[in-house]
């Protein structure tokens, strides 16, 4: 061997023995949530709040990984037919929850029938007999066999290209169904799952705990613990970051430019694109809002791009539409509805309200935090200027999604991260008719032209022609001004330098990332 190549070989073996190279064990990961979780239950959960721990506490079959592509979990490997409809999943051998029973393919089965009767049916209803089971006319779903104990086919009614990404969403997490049903509503605040933390203690409003599951069918996670402590003010998150307590935190609103510029803490700074968007979304069955003219007056009134340059400080795109930047069938060429007071004032008079006349005070509602007060106030004070008054409601994260889901408001304040990257998820969930209320519709909007577009989309293999029925609708959606589009997130984070592997995809979240597989995480220090 050459003194060259000697020398080259030495280095390398000092570089694994290094105990810096590899990735450590132990350590508490601490972070924050802005609200207390309304639920632990994948079948309730309609929330990011509650999915950020939902998502370290169980599996799927599938998982997406950082492109967003569908890879195995509980499934070890997953076919599927050639007509496009029987897709059959082999479960890993060896699986345990974390009070130690093994998982079976029962399990997916009665996981997928209870979840299926939860808050998110949609993720069930491609599968054959789905619909008649959700509207309690069946016994099971016919659709979902056990062939065997590790075997689980799924027949759709008809082809549908996402399926494996639904697969891969919390609404269709394992549980063991036999705990679910003894403990019954309190599984919520006591889940028992397959994931790589297990739980360990919850104090509302104050912090929930989860501890390493050491019989993890991954092995064990590098972190020991997690914990998620519930801090309302991002102030004092930042606070708390600054004073080392949190190992990363949300970018409080109006400092971004500072930290930016900020020589230390600029370094502990990462923004990224995030395929969602933030909005304001009208009850358009209920007066005033059921009236398209007056919706987009609304639109016109309001200026998205200072939200976006004074209120964002420049950290975010404007939106002209439904689907983000990234998301496959955005259309570019979309111009929404530009801020244009005087255009607003004349869609006002024809709708019957000039100078406001006539209109009553509108109700806007959003969820505790002050970059939705911020915004908020902003609008409340465009909408003056043009006679018409807004007051302003704010509610806690659990009893304002009931709010919102039950259809108790007139106009509120609702963003939408990605599921899976696919339109479906926006277009389909949030704006069908048959997604009414919380399965993700919480605008009540109907129009029987888009809900045949996003019919026929759904159907069709991926392929540009999919698009283009996807964009249809999009066009037809945004003309309807169900929501006034503001703009598309950023995920904006602060991390200490030695927190190592946190994922940063498109689908992780904003503002804070703890969607992101806790597992992979790993404290250099």
């Amino acid at each position: 061997m050459s003194p060259r190549a000697i020398v080259l070989l030495l280095s390398v073996l000092c570089l694994l023995a290094d105990p810096g190279w590899a990735a450590r064990r132990g350590g508490t990961y601490r972070l924050a949530l802005v609200t207390d979780p309304p639920t632990l239950d994948p079948a309730q959960a309609t929330d990011t709040t509650s999915s950020a721990i939902i998502r370290q506490l169980f599996d799927g079959l599938l998982e997406l990984d950082e492109r967003m592509q569908p890879v195995p979990s509980l499934a070890a490997r997953w076919g599927v037919s050639q007509d496009q409809r029987v897709y059959t999943f082999h479960l890993r051998p060896g699986v345990r929850f974390h009070h130690g029973r093994e998982l079976t393919a029962r399990d997916v089965k009665a996981s997928f029938e209870r979840a299926a009767r939860g808050k998110r049916p949609w993720v069930f209803e491609k599968i054959q007999g789905a619909p008649a089971f959700i509207r309690g006319q069946a016994q099971a779903i016919r659709g979902i066999r056990v062939p065997d104990a590790r075997t689980v086919e799924i027949t759709l009614e008809r082809p549908f290209a996402p399926f494996p990404m639904l697969m891969a969403y919390d609404a269709a997490f394992v549980v063991p169904v036999e705990e679910a049903e003894r403990l019954g509503p309190a599984f919520a605040s006591r889940p028992v799952g397959t994931g790589p933390f297990r739980f360990v203690a919850w104090r509302h409003d104050d912090q929930v705990a989860l501890e390493a599951f050491p019989g993890h069918f991954r092995g064990a996670p590098f972190l020991e613990r997690v914990v998620y402590r519930i801090i309302p003010e991002e102030t004092t998150r930042f606070a708390e970051y600054l004073a080392g307590n949190l190992e990363h935190v949300d970018v409080p609103t109006g400092h971004f430019r500072a930290l930016r510029a900020d020589p230390a803490l600029s370094r502990e700074l990462h923004v990224w694109p995030t395929l969602g968007t933030y909005a304001l979304r009208f009850t358009v069955t209920r007066p005033p809002f059921d009236n398209p003219t007056l919706r987009r007056a609304f639109n016109h009134a309001i200026d998205k791009e200072a939200i976006a340059r004074v209120i964002l400080e420049e950290s975010v795109v404007v939106a002209r539409g439904v689907l983000p930047p990234g998301m496959p069938g955005h259309d570019p060429a979309l111009v929404g509805h530009p801020y244009d007071p005087e255009q607003a004032r004349r869609l006002l008079a024809e709708a019957g309200h000039p100078g406001g006349r006539g209109l009553p005070p509108i109700t806007l509602h959003y969820n505790v935090n002050p970059l939705h007060r911020r915004i908020a106030e902003l609008v409340q004070a465009q909408l003056r200027e043009l006679g018409v008054t807004i007051q302003l409601a704010s509610l806690d994260w659990a009893a304002y999604i009931k709010l919102v889901d039950d259809g108790g408001t007139q106009w509120h304040r609702m963003g939408w991260i990605a599921d899976y990257p696919d339109p479906e998820n926006f277009l389909t969930v949030l704006f069908h008719s048959r997604n009414h209320g919380a399965a993700g519709n919480t605008s009540r909007y109907a129009n029987p032209a888009v809900d045949r577009l996003l019919d026929e989309a759904d159907r069709l293999p991926l392929g540009p022609g999919r698009l283009a029925k996807y964009r249809e609708a999009e066009r037809l959606i945004v003309a309807d001004a169900p929501w006034v589009f503001l703009y598309h997130y950023t995920s904006r984070l602060l991390q200490k330098p030695y927190v190592r592997d946190l994922e940063r995809s498109p689908l992780s979240g904003a503002p804070e990332m703890h969607v992101a597989p806790l597992r992979k995480v790993w404290l250099d220090r």
